[in-house]
């Protein structure tokens, strides 16, 4: 590498000053230069994958929980809105929540005033034909059976127009509006004592856990309820003489309840609508059917707390009811 100046005397040239570098001095520069360029690219270049990756998560994270959302709506789950930021985002995955709980509360209240329709007109048929037939002459035994009849259809219309106005408050609320510390164990204590004359009456045997202490958060009337539906259930589907057998016990942070019946069972096509809301089946011995609410009201109460509530064919006949809530 070389660098010349002229040598000038009165304007004239005399000479040149010529100065020269070798090249390999100038090459260890430029490798220490490359050093530094690589060392600083480098970092520029993870600092840009790191807010890239962090601007990705923060966008496309909510995208992802609003689509699973949305999924879950779409295949009719109870879904949960996720939290969301204040973001436009936020505000779309709000505005999302409030369209489809108007869309849902308009098609919940048309399958309601439907379903509640079509279970109303058989007794009112039972009442309307039971009230013809009192215009007739007939004995005094004859006539007390039709008025019985008539006070057992209206006691089921009763029934299940309070059932639904329970179900639809419960349905409303996605959290529990109450909670506290409940003793578990003193609520099953106090339905068994409830259904201990109808056991008798049946001459059902009845196996209830031993003494223990079991606390759990949640509301003690909706639990309250739940542990009434499925001792009834299992009541009102065992034979006389038969026998129920109901267990308590803390697992993993769970308290599971089970209460095992000795009844027919649940046929292979019953099990997949057992807690459809109105699906009933009839109780051996009367043939009766209930409102068909219960189970799908304890399973709204399990849901509340967290919880889940299954049923379980036994074999060669009888059912097992478990509810499960975390501790």
């Amino acid at each position: 590498m070389y660098v010349a100046a002229p040598i000038k005397i009165d304007e004239n040239i005399v000479g040149v000053l010529t100065v020269c570098k070798p090249t390999t001095n100038i090459n260890h520069f430029l490798e220490i230069a490359k050093a530094k360029v690589f060392r600083k690219s480098l970092l520029a270049g993870i600092c840009v994958v790191l807010l890239s990756t962090a601007l990705m998560f923060y966008i496309f994270r909510p995208i992802k929980q609003l689509t699973r959302y949305a999924d879950e709506v779409r295949r009719g789950k109870k879904a949960v809105l996720p939290k969301l930021d204040r973001s436009e985002i936020g505000d779309m995955g709000r505005a999302f929540e409030k369209m489809r709980n108007a869309l849902e509360g308009k098609k919940y209240v048309e399958n309601y005033i439907q379903t509640l329709t079509h279970e109303i007109k058989s007794p009112i048929s039972a009442i309307q034909g039971a009230a013809e037939l009192l215009e007739e002459d007939m004995s005094r035994d004859q006539r007390t059976l039709f008025l019985m009849n008539i006070r057992n259809e209206t006691e089921r219309i009763r029934e299940l127009v309070d059932r639904m106005l329970h179900l639809s408050s419960l349905e409303s609320v996605n959290d529990l509006e109450t909670s506290e510390t409940v003793r578990f164990d003193q609520l099953l204590r106090k339905v068994i004592e409830r259904f201990t004359p109808v056991m008798e009456q049946k001459h059902v045997k009845l196996i209830a856990p031993g003494k223990m202490e079991i606390r759990i958060s949640g509301d003690a009337i909706l639990l309250e309820q739940a542990i009434s539906n499925l001792i009834q259930n299992a009541v009102d589907f065992s034979p006389d003489h038969g026998q129920i057998d109901i267990s308590l016990q803390m697992e993993n942070q769970r308290m599971i309840l089970a209460v095992k019946d000795e009844g027919p069972g649940i046929p292979d096509f019953a099990m997949d609508r057992i807690f459809e809301k109105f699906f009933s089946m009839r109780r051996p011995g009367s043939g009766d059917k209930s409102t068909g609410l219960g189970l799908n009201f304890v399973r709204r109460i399990a849901d509340l707390h967290g919880g889940s509530v299954r049923l379980e064919k036994l074999s060669p006949n009888g059912v097992r009811a478990v509810l499960i809530i975390p501790r």
